[in-house]
């Protein structure tokens, strides 16, 4: 009785470990990506994807930025292989701005920059597309 209980014990700790190991689930909608230049360094914002118009306060959430290419190349590596995502090179037409304080613009980065995130998107499997 005991060996059975030990056994069933260290079963479900392997699908916790192996599950907790896995890459996220990708979203329906892909994702999408948002880039700014702030303070000599480069700002990602990489959000799911919804039908709605992102508010700029979520773009620019503490929680979801990634300040630096490195940091955003490994949370590239956390994504579904086949995983869409889409890079805005300016903020959506009808987002409000806040009306204080100062404001990023967002836009994308050198083409050297691009071409290094495309490279490793296309090594990840991940579907990378600029608008």
């Amino acid at each position: 009785m005991l060996v059975r209980k030990t056994a069933t014990v260290i079963a479900l700790l392997l699908v916790v470990l192996v599950a907790y190991g896995q890459k996220r689930q990708a979203p329906m909608k892909g994702y999408q990506l948002f880039t700014w230049h702030e303070k000599g360094h480069w700002h990602y914002s990489l959000l799911p994807g919804t039908n709605r118009e992102r508010t700029y306060e979520e773009i620019t959430a503490p929680a979801t930025v990634i300040i630096g290419t490195s940091g955003f190349e490994s949370e590239l590596k956390r994504l579904p292989k086949g995983a869409d995502v889409v890079w805005q090179s300016d903020a959506p037409p009808k987002m409000k701005r806040p009306v204080s304080g100062e404001v990023m613009s967002f836009k994308h980065p050198s083409r050297k920059r691009i071409e290094r995130i495309k490279s490793l998107c296309e090594k990840l499997g991940i579907k990378l597309s600029l608008v």
